[in-house]
């Protein structure tokens, strides 16, 4: 089954839209006004899945703690730097360490995440509702600061996620997030590849879309784009930056993680993500976006 609502472009209202790439069924166009991608038409969700059955949970965990961990503990400095303080929320927490970091760092944390594995291994060690955002219920609780890392690309409707975050903030409140960046060079590559091979090479894209998940990517944006999302719904940007989604050291567990396989082949691969990022850096086209704002007063 498939949502049939109107697929027009949620962040500048446009109608026009050109197809941007076919992967397996699942259709993705590109708003001509905007830019914005977005898979049309969106899948009905149903109940909460599990994304993280047939995982490598061990790789997955190692890699937050030597590559995520040290980003949240950036993004958590630039938070406080722009007044963060006092309660905070992390939505899709995950297995929760980002919590963990926030926690040490003096804030009251809570974590919304819909994983039944993953919530499970957050609730050990901080307050955690499992769910999913616009469906759970916080009891009239405000917040000083939500983040929303990774999660707004696999959300059915990015902007009711974002007004629920800007119900929940006391004015003044920070929001941060991050989402893959579509103009980053990985996407741009993984998409030319497949329009040279006329749709027979997919691989790149499933993967960094997420095609084979329960919660896929339904949204790319970019740094315009999610700057204006954030913009529609009630908040003022502070800044926004550009980093990878992973480095040479990490590639490995990062790659282990989503079983990707071992040998010759993974060899490869694993060379070419290292050249891509170093280029990527190079050129300033890092495939991921990191945007901080403030709710309007």
């Amino acid at each position: 089954m498939t949502r049939t609502a109107d697929f027009s472009c949620f962040v500048c209202g446009a109608a026009a839209q050109k197809r941007y790439f076919t992967v397996r069924g699942w259709h993705f166009r590109r708003c001509r006004e905007c830019g914005l991608v977005r898979m049309a038409p969106i899948p009905d969700l149903g109940a909460a899945g599990e994304d993280y059955r047939g995982f490598d949970l061990a790789s997955y965990r190692k890699f937050l703690e030597s590559f995520r961990v040290p980003q949240y503990e950036r993004d958590l400095a630039w938070m406080r730097e722009n007044g963060a303080a006092g309660r905070l929320l992390d939505v899709g927490c995950g297995t929760g360490e980002f919590l963990d970091v926030a926690s040490r760092a003096g804030f009251r944390v809570a974590g919304v995440e819909p994983s039944p594995t993953a919530s499970a291994i957050a609730a050990e060690r901080h307050p955690v509702i499992r769910g999913e955002l616009l469906k759970t219920d916080l009891g009239g609780r405000r917040f000083d600061a939500v983040t929303l890392w990774s999660v707004l690309e696999h959300v059915p409707s990015p902007s009711e996620v974002l007004a629920r975050a800007a119900a929940l903030l006391e004015p003044g409140g920070i929001l941060a997030l991050r989402v893959p960046d579509v103009r980053g060079l990985l996407p741009r590559l993984a998409l030319l590849i497949h329009r040279l091979a006329l749709g027979r090479i997919s691989a790149p894209l499933r993967v960094l879309y997420q095609l084979d998940w329960h919660y896929k990517h339904f949204t790319g944006f970019e740094r315009r784009t999610l700057a204006r999302a954030v913009e529609n719904a009630g908040f003022e940007v502070i800044g926004a930056r550009r980093e990878m989604s992973y480095t040479w050291r990490s590639l490995g567990l990062r790659m282990g993680s989503v079983i990707l396989g071992a040998g010759a082949a993974a060899g490869l691969v694993r060379a070419g993500l290292g050249l891509v990022a170093a280029m990527s850096r190079l050129l300033g086209l890092e495939d991921e976006v990191i945007l901080l704002a403030r709710k309007k007063k």
